[in-house]
C-alpha cells in the first residue's frame, strides 16, 4: 500500500512542476484555469502523501498552496462571468 502514497506524492509534484513549466515557457499564464487546477490537485496529492508520512509542517504549506489555487480558480470564474455579462 505504501506505493500508492508514493505515487500520489510523485504525481502531485509532477502536476505542480508541469504547471510551473508551462507558465514559465509562456504556454499558460499565471491566471490560467489549467495552471490553477494543476496547483490545486498537485497540492492535494502531495498533502495526502505528507499526511501519510506525518510531515505536518509540509502539510501546512500545501494546504495554503491549495487555498491560493482555489482563490485563483474563483478569480478565473469571476473574470469569465464578467466577460459573459459584458457580451449581453
Amino acid at each position: 500500500m505504501e506505493w500508492v502514497y508514493t505515487l500520489f506524492g510523485l504525481f502531485g509534484g509532477a502536476l505542480i512542476l508541469f504547471g510551473f513549466y508551462r507558465t514559465s515557457v509562456g504556454k499558460w499564464t499565471g491566471k490560467s484555469l489549467w495552471y490553477e487546477l494543476d496547483n490545486l490537485f498537485g497540492a492535494i496529492l502531495i498533502t495526502i502523501y505528507q499526511l501519510h508520512h506525518r510531515a505536518f509542517i509540509s502539510v501546512v504549506l500545501n494546504v495554503i498552496w491549495a487555498i491560493v489555487a482555489i482563490r485563483g480558480i474563483s478569480s478565473y470564474a469571476e473574470r469569465r462571468l464578467k466577460k459573459l455579462r459584458v457580451r449581453r
